[in-house]
């Protein structure tokens, strides 16, 4: 029976990881995953967080179901602390195991409903999106984002693109620091945007994955809470993976915001996919997370361990550009300094792309994205070395 077996889509990024390993060179730098690593190459587990894992162990009484739409009172905290004012009772919550879940019942919700609206998607944009909404049966369709050769957003395009977008289709954008170009949009590109949305009836669907890695954490909220003071109905997905340092303990939520009429409705239909999927999500990592925002002390804590985190990408990105300028007399990758937390996209094609791995032993996600947070110091020249040699070829 399983020889009828077809191809399945491969993630790029786990694919990306998986080559690394099979490379069996000494000299090899791998900057695929999305992971924070520290000088040492290290994730390191925060000390805000190893502080509530103890007094978890010391005062949780039982490892009983929770609902299937979780902990209410983790979703009542996060969703305040992410959404400000804007977060209250027109809002259905479901903790989930991480974004990726949350993306999925989300997904799943929208291509079950009698009239499927259409997914519009940034290009590039997250890996794992087409895949999610592929396997959910959705809709989906792709509008330019960013242009990799001349290192710039396409916003004009990309409102261009969404011109093409129904009443009623939904828009899906990344937070700061998650799109995997690195490339924010402007505060007043991002009003446009969505100036455009409201004006079209397209519903937005922010997905929230890196914040406290472009200018901290209260600040990276901001796009969110302005989707959700604005709009009668948006979508807002949450994983904080990267923000805790928990990637293994897969803490995250789905807030979804309707009008009062279709509340109930919309509790049921999200409990009953994810009975359907994913059932009932873990609840180490989020318990962890809500100690922590309980707690002044160990949030105070966490901050700080998250600003150090911020800074260390940041010196990264501008010891990049100026390594460029002192050693190679160039500035061909000088816009890493402007763009902010771990990802950029390298300036190179497909070939330079293959030859940057076949002939230089590194190795990036496909489409160029690097994830400058594994670079240590030495590592560097080396990069910049190996793109301008790959870029002098023909």
């Amino acid at each position: 029976m399983f020889e009828k077996l077809e191809e399945y889509p491969v993630d790029p990024i786990m694919i990306g990881a998986d080559y690394f390993a099979q490379d069996p060179r000494r000299d090899k730098l791998n900057l695929t995953v999305g992971i924070y690593q520290d000088q040492d190459g290290q994730t390191p587990v925060l000390r805000a967080v190893k502080e509530a894992e103890r007094r978890l162990v010391e005062t949780q009484m039982t490892k009983s179901y929770l609902a299937l739409t979780g902990d209410a009172e983790y979703c009542a905290v996060l969703g305040q602390e992410i959404l400000g004012a804007a977060f209250g009772a027109d809002w259905v919550a479901a903790q989930t195991s991480g974004g990726a879940v949350a993306l999925r019942v989300m997904a799943d919700l929208l291509a079950q409903m009698p009239e499927p609206p259409n997914v519009w998607l940034q290009t590039p944009t997250y890996g794992n999106y087409v895949p999610i909404l592929s396997a959910a049966g959705a809709r989906f369709a792709a509008v330019p984002y960013y242009d990799p050769i001349a290192r710039q957003i396409t916003f004009d395009q990309m409102l261009a693109g969404l011109n093409a977008a129904r009443p009623g289709d939904v828009f899906l954008m990344q937070g700061v620091c998650h799109n995997p170009t690195g490339a924010d949009m402007t505060p007043e590109q991002f009003a446009a945007l969505l100036d455009l949305l409201e004006a079209r009836g397209i519903i937005p669907w922010i997905d929230l994955a890196y914040l406290g890695f472009a200018q901290g954490f209260d600040a990276d909220c901001a796009m969110a809470r302005q989707v959700a003071a604005r709009f009668a109905e948006c979508i807002v997905c949450v994983t904080l993976s990267k923000s805790f340092g928990i990637y293994r303990d897969r803490a995250g939520a789905l807030f979804v915001k309707t009008r009062q009429a279709d509340r109930a409705r919309m509790h049921r239909a999200v409990s009953a996919i994810v009975r359907a999927s994913a059932s009932h999500a873990p609840d180490h990592g989020p318990s962890v997370v809500r100690t922590i925002l309980q707690d002044q002390v160990l949030k105070a804590l966490w901050l700080q361990e998250l600003d150090q985190m911020r800074a260390r990408v940041a010196q990264v990105r501008t010891a990049i550009a100026e390594t460029e300028v002192n050693d190679f007399g160039t500035q061909e990758l000088a816009y890493f300094a402007r763009q902010s937390g771990m990802f950029s996209l390298l300036p190179l094609t497909e070939g330079q792309e293959k030859a940057l791995t076949a002939e230089h032993g590194i190795h990036v996600v496909k489409g160029g994205r690097v994830n400058v947070a594994r670079l240590g110091s030495g590592d560097i020249g080396w990069l910049i070395r190996a793109v301008h040699a790959v870029r002098a070829q023909a």
